[in-house]
């Protein structure tokens, strides 16, 4: 029986073993499993905070694309409403220029725009409806000063030195050129669209 139980006991050992090792290769496996699983958890996280962060990066551009478009077409209609409005004063003008009121500035206006000359002889041109005001009121002949008539002159008269060197705008349509930022400011500030 000796060897028989030697047998045994070899038996046993030898199931005690792979015992063992069966325990252990499940523990291996099972941590290889694991560290398998929490690599791909990370792997699938990075990849999906990855594709938030594009998606956000890509709703951001596209909300900054519709902020500039919308910000573009506000700013084109403030345009096209002021250039309406200017247009609409433009042709306002020569009735203005008929008016008494800027008849009234003419005077000072003329007296102004001579000055701006100094002592040469001068041309004024005119639309004919100014024709006889500015006659009446350019200075004695000396220096000499000439009223002209000139359609495109606009609504109002410029004052030119005989050579042509220096000019002198009083024009309704200059002055309305010059206050235009201005004036497109109080606009918008009174239709309540100011920037």
């Amino acid at each position: 029986m000796g060897l028989e139980h030697l047998l045994d006991a070899l038996e046993r050992d030898a199931n005690a073993q792979i015992d063992q090792l069966l325990v252990q290769a499940r523990a291996e496996a099972d941590g290889v499993t694991a560290a398998a699983t929490a690599a791909l958890a990370q792997r699938r996280g990075a990849a999906a905070e990855a594709r938030e962060r594009t998606r956000l990066l890509e709703v951001e551009q596209a909300v900054t694309r519709a902020r500039r478009a919308a910000r573009r077409s506000v700013l084109e209609a403030r345009e096209r409403l002021l250039e309406r409005v200017f247009t609409a004063a433009r042709n306002a003008l020569p009735a203005a220029a008929a008016g008494a009121e800027y008849r009234a500035g003419l005077p000072t206006a003329l007296a102004g725009g001579l000055a701006a000359l100094g002592d040469v002889a001068a041309v004024i041109r005119c639309p004919e409806s100014l024709v006889r005001d500015l006659e009446r009121l350019r200075p004695p002949a000396t220096p000499p000063v000439r009223v002209v008539v000139d359609p495109a002159a606009g609504s109002g008269f410029r004052v030119a030195s005989a050579d042509g060197a220096v000019e002198v705008d009083d024009t309704l349509e200059t002055r309305l050129d010059r206050l235009r930022p201005d004036l497109a400011r109080r606009v918008l500030a009174q239709l309540g669209l100011e920037s």
